[in-house]
């Protein structure tokens, strides 16, 4: 994974696909929150993706079936179409330009293709109703411990 040597890609696939990778999900989102921020990316600046990502839960709450089910088609396309969102925000970082700091500006954009990495891996291997779970668990954890590393 960019920039950090404490988990891999692979570890995403075991926290996708295992109740029994809870640690190791502990264990990665600590990791990542901690390398976002230490790259300057903060909570505020993910407020749209996890403003999305709640909605989808919500949406995928009210239709919940048997965790072995495949995950619904339209919550997959909404899932799906994170990945171009997060693209945006990291445009948007890396373009605020010169004026606003630039140099910080390139980090947080840097971050999030990190994010992006890990969460886009995280989304191809969402299948089941209960990978969609754990994708939850683990965008949640993210987040959280980003909140918890980032400067105040």
């Amino acid at each position: 994974m960019m920039g950090t040597a404490e988990f891999s890609l692979p570890d995403i696939d075991r926290i996708i696909a295992e109740d029994e990778a809870a640690d190791l999900m502990v264990e990665v989102s600590q990791a990542l929150g901690r390398e976002l921020a230490r790259r300057n990316l903060n909570t505020r600046q993910l407020l749209n993706l996890f403003g999305k990502v709640r909605r989808i839960e919500m949406e995928w709450r009210q239709q919940q079936r048997d965790p072995e089910e495949r995950l619904d088609s339209q919550i997959r396309r909404n899932l799906q179409l994170l990945k171009p969102l997060m693209v945006h925000q990291a445009a948007r970082l890396r373009a605020l330009g010169p004026s606003r700091d630039y140099r910080e500006s390139r980090a947080r954009g840097d971050a999030m293709a990190l994010l992006i990495e890990a969460l886009g891996r995280a989304i191809d291997r969402v299948e089941r109703n209960s990978d969609f779970r754990r994708f939850l668990d683990f965008f949640y954890a993210t987040l959280i411990y980003l909140g918890f590393y980032q400067e105040r």
